[in-house]
């Protein structure tokens, strides 16, 4: 299911599911080309100190997502480069924190996925221990153990695991429909035609004159 989810877009994502589908927009990829899809190893920090990161990254299975919440408004990164280094060479498939990173440029290079909500070049302390395999809050997003989390440029979204496939299926007639418009706009048609707009303006102009 990692491998069919991995072809959408959170906007796709989005558009398949709904309001029924949060998307967290606030904290955002060090380089937009970066796209997460796996199951969530969730992890909540003491404020400022990334000891339970640490022990989280040495716990991760290829694949894992690795979700930092407790600190959004600490001062110090719970990130960096030689903590991305570790989980490239794990196979961990991104990490997405609220709060503060650092070594921005060197986690781009390296082209392991990072997300985000600032920077600070503070180091964390390592001293008090939080919890892992809990539900942690991401922004507006509840992330638990094992969802599904889909991240990009657009946004991120976590899905139940008992939804995954209904994601799957609504997401794959978006992308269908939405190779259909794209043929007729490269065939010459406008969107205000392919969607019959027009009966929208007429609806609209009606309803101006009405109130006239």
């Amino acid at each position: 299911m990692i491998a069919e989810l991995r072809q959408f877009t959170v906007c796709q994502l989005s558009d398949a599911l709904g309001a029924s589908c949060s998307i967290e927009t606030s904290i955002l990829p060090i380089d937009p080309q970066f796209r997460i899809c796996g199951p969530a190893l969730t992890v909540e920090c003491a404020p400022g100190d990334n000891l339970t990161v640490h022990h989280a990254l040495h716990l991760a299975q290829p694949g894992d997502v690795l979700i930092v919440g407790g600190s959004p408004n600490c001062d110090a990164a719970l990130w960096g480069e030689l903590m991305s280094i570790s989980a490239q060479s794990k196979g961990v498939a991104g990490t997405i924190v609220d709060g503060p990173v650092r070594d921005p440029l060197e986690i781009r290079m390296l082209g392991y996925p990072v997300f985000c909500r600032d920077f600070n070049p503070r180091r964390a302390t390592k001293e008090a221990y939080g919890r892992i395999n809990v539900s942690v809050r991401i922004g507006t997003l509840s992330i638990s153990p094992k969802d599904f989390v889909l991240a990009d440029a657009n946004g991120i979204a976590s899905i139940p695991h008992a939804r995954v496939r209904e994601a799957i299926d609504s997401a794959s007639e978006v992308v269908r429909k939405e190779n259909k418009v794209k043929y007729e706009i490269l065939a010459g048609r406008t969107i205000f035609e392919i969607f019959n707009l027009e009966q929208y303006v007429s609806t609209s102009q009606q309803q101006a004159a009405k109130t006239k």
